[in-house]
């Protein structure tokens, strides 16, 4: 796609950094310590095995939406890339369904989310408020960057992204050096016990651990949101998708294998269901309080905080952009998307559309503080819409083959249908026994996305138009068959 085709409101200036601090900021948030540490205390040396299959999987999902964030580098995201591959009024159904639906189970992210960092936030004040009040606090703060444009919330991501990433290293490297209370580091201290490994089953690494170590990945997309605001996509957006994805892996094996190595897995056990650990909610506090007292219990806490802020600020970047690019093109509830597919005229931000999805992601948050829970359900909806993006990678290589190309070669596609295949090994075994418990909920969003849907599609008066058509330029003429978007191109 062409700058002139591009929407001339957003401004493209953010790079390969941003890209990766955009990707990690969001992936490495509060939720990856609570579910790491939950990981590695119940399965040792076995949770590293499951990180290194989640990486696997979570790198193709990477390379599949690298190549069509390259292709169709717009903010509407999976909204943009089923629009634009499919055409015409089912093509926009079905984009905004499918851009909805990812909406819709992000809000089970964002609430599990920020409970994680409210727990930090309220141990780090010693407080006995109410955990809302605190969740209240930190979506607040998180939001506000995203009024003031893409940069200053590259610049708020990457300042939070750098704090709890070396507080995470500093903690696994005490655990190696030794430097904590705990004692000394042993590989002893990672074997389950005499059994051996457990790969199936409800406590299997390729059940219960898998499903933990999936999320310890999941999210490396959201950069995608960003596309139309990245100066040279085709390289930028790659690199920093790969590049964040390693440094997730990097990360968690040094905190995990360092921390869980300094004392028996039955001490950690022990002290994570206590009061440190909030019962299970948040083992990252125990951890730092057996390491380093009071000193460590404050700085998991910090970690939590930034951590929560890095992923709400990315997060209330991406997810807006979707309400904004299906209110762009008139498919947001009718009259409703001239109101929300407008920019600020200063700052270039969809403000209407992030105050929208602040307080429709807050809700939820103050209703339950049920971490793990909100978690799983996530996941469960989060791993469906990951075969979607294989899927158009595929349709989108077969039918359009002028569309740039993050990747040379016909290979992505082998990847992307391995992507297919492994991703849905790795749900079928993730949710072995729970299909029905997260998948209920899942099926309920999907539901609900499909009625919004219809919906705003009944209340748009004419359909072949933009209700904002100063927003995007004319198409060009192109040769390409209807089922391709000429407008979407490149040359």
């Amino acid at each position: 796609m062409s700058n002139k085709l591009r929407n001339k409101n957003m401004k493209q200036h953010i790079g390969t950094w941003e890209v990766m601090v955009a990707g990690v900021a969001l992936v490495v948030a509060a939720s990856t310590l609570v579910t790491d540490f939950s990981g590695y205390f119940s399965f040792g040396w076995g949770f590293a095995i499951a990180l290194l299959l989640g990486f696997g999987i979570n790198l193709l999902l990477g390379l599949s939406a690298a190549e069509l964030s390259v292709a169709y580098p717009r903010a509407g995201a999976l909204y943009d890339y089923v629009s634009a591959i499919f055409s015409g009024r089912k093509g926009k159904f079905w984009g905004t369904f499918v851009g909805l639906a990812f909406f819709g189970m992000f809000g089970f992210t964002a609430s599990g989310e920020t409970a994680a960092g409210a727990f930090g936030l309220q141990a780090l004040f010693q407080s006995e408020l109410d955990i809302r009040y605190f969740i209240v606090i930190l979506s607040v703060m998180a939001v506000i960057p995203n009024i003031l444009g893409i940069k200053t919330t590259a610049w708020v991501s990457a300042g939070l992204l750098l704090f709890m990433l070396g507080i995470r290293w500093f903690f696994g490297l005490a655990g190696f050096m030794g430097w904590g209370d705990t004692g000394a580091w042993s590989a002893v201290n990672l074997q389950t016990g005499s059994a051996g490994l457990l790969w199936f089953g409800e406590g299997g690494i390729l059940t219960a651990g898998l499903a933990l170590a999936f999320w310890s990945f999941v999210g490396i997309e959201f950069a995608c949101s960003l596309a139309e605001e990245v100066k040279h996509p085709q390289k930028s957006l790659p690199r920093g998708l790969i590049f964040g994805l390693v440094g997730i892996l990097a990360t968690s094996l040094v905190m995990g294998i360092g921390v869980t190595g300094s004392a028996p897995l039955s001490v950690w056990q022990n002290a994570t269901e206590g009061a440190a650990g909030a019962h299970g909610e948040a083992p990252q506090l125990a951890v730092g309080q057996l390491m380093f007292g009071d000193v460590g219990y404050s700085l998991m806490a910090l970690a939590s905080v930034a951590a929560t802020l890095g992923t709400l600020t990315v997060a209330f970047a991406a997810m807006p952009r979707i309400i904004y690019s299906v209110a762009r093109d008139g498919n947001f509830f009718g009259p409703l998307s001239r109101f929300f597919g407008k920019l600020h005229p200063k700052f270039g931000t969809p403000v209407a559309a992030t105050i929208l999805t602040f307080f429709l992601y807050l809700l939820p948050a103050l209703y339950s503080s049920a971490v793990i829970d909100w978690l799983y359900s996530a996941a469960y909806l989060w791993i469906l819409l990951y075969v979607v993006f294989h899927v158009l990678v595929i349709i989108n290589r077969s039918f359009n083959p002028n569309t740039k190309k993050a990747f040379r070669g016909s290979w992505i596609t082998v990847a992307a249908a391995v992507g297919i295949l492994t991703t849905l090994v790795a749900l079928y075994f993730a949710f072995a026994g729970a299909h029905w418990q997260y998948g209920g909920r899942a099926l309920i969003v999907t539901a609900g996305a499909l009625l919004v849907t219809v919906v705003s599609f009944r209340m748009t008066d004419k359909p072949e138009e933009s209700p904002i058509p100063a927003v995007v330029e004319a198409e060009e003429p192109s040769s390409i068959p209807a089922f391709s978007t000429a407008h979407e191109l490149d040359e």
